[in-house]
């Protein structure tokens, strides 16, 4: 396993930080919406930066330079948008950071430090040990080992180790509720995904990379609360909706979009984190929604395949020629 604290040991030993800022595109930018959140929620000395890596290169932050860590990921380490994002940063002074699943990429080369991230239950491989998990390491200890926040980081040390218990037995446990969500949203044209804090961005990541990517299946992200600012006039009994809980502050936020749709919608379906075993990890664990609700999705995104015989693989422009 990758030793998180004693890059980011290395990194202040050497330099001045006042900056951790987070790039990539896709999935690889859905899972550094949690690190960006817990230093905007827990830091009072870190800026931070959270944006895609073609935007980062054309209309880069002006609070990047050599005072900052740069976090980029690509899983095969070759999206050539987040290669161009990681040398920008190193021109700008930055220390940067690449998550990758493979090795020998054009993303390593560029890179002071790689961290080979593994995909959580694949040859045993832990919670601890998947890129969301070692993207929200880099920002607690980078914020601890500057500030100080004993309570907060002990906390989330100890989230992650539950994790790596609480992520497989509800991969188990949503089976039932997963068959279930196959069977009823199968023949939807449009679904639409919902959610606040960290879980948003596991809705954003679902709408992106799951349903319109992988299913070819209209789709948009809400936020719980805008959706009474506009989005809710499209509700109808059959609209289809899918609703990340958060298990954080954001809860209340959450229950007041579910009031409404319980109301005047049939075709709803909620994930709640509580049911699984999310609320082991106490006042942190919304800083864990995003990863916890992308893991246990995987579960409704392969029943959904196999019910709609569209397998996850299946794509009509992505890598079939230069775009």
């Amino acid at each position: 396993m990758y030793d998180v604290k004693k890059t980011i040991s290395e990194i202040l030993a050497n330099k001045e930080i006042t900056n951790v800022s987070f790039t990539g595109c896709g999935g690889s930018l859905a899972c550094f919406y949690a690190p960006y959140y817990y230093i905007t929620r827990e830091s009072k000395k870190l800026s931070t930066n959270y944006g895609n890596a073609n935007e980062f290169s054309h209309d880069t932050p002006a609070n990047v330079g050599e005072n900052s860590i740069v976090v980029c990921a690509s899983r095969r380490g070759n999206t050539p948008q987040t290669v161009e994002a990681a040398k920008k940063a190193k021109e700008l002074g930055a220390t940067v950071i690449a998550l990758q699943l493979e090795e020998g990429t054009p993303l390593e080369e560029v890179a002071d430090y790689t961290i080979q991230f593994k995909d959580t239950g694949a040859n045993g491989a832990l919670y601890e040990e998947s890129k969301s998990a070692y993207a929200l390491a880099i920002a607690y200890e980078a914020v601890h080992q500057l500030e100080g926040n004993d309570a907060a980081y002990e906390a989330m040390v100890n989230a992650m180790a539950k994790m790596n218990e609480i992520v497989p037995a509800a991969k188990v446990a949503v089976v039932p509720e997963a068959v279930k969500f196959s069977v009823d949203y199968n023949k939807d044209d449009i679904i639409y995904t919902m959610g606040t804090g960290t879980a948003w961005a596991a809705a954003q990541q679902q709408t992106i990379c799951i349903f319109m990517e992988m299913q070819w299946i209209n789709s948009s992200v809400i936020h719980c609360d805008e959706f009474f600012n506009g989005p809710f006039e499209i509700t109808e009994k059959d609209t289809a909706y899918l609703l990340l809980k958060s298990t954080g502050k954001t809860r209340a936020v959450d229950e007041r979009a579910i009031a409404f749709l319980n109301k005047f919608n049939a075709h709803t379906t909620i994930i709640d984190g509580f049911d699984y075993g999310m609320q082991e990890l106490g006042e942190v664990s919304a800083y864990f929604d995003h990863s916890f609700y992308s893991e246990i999705l995987g579960v409704y995104n392969n029943l959904l395949a196999d019910r709609r015989q569209h397998p996850l693989s299946w794509r009509k422009y992505m890598w079939k020629f230069n775009y």
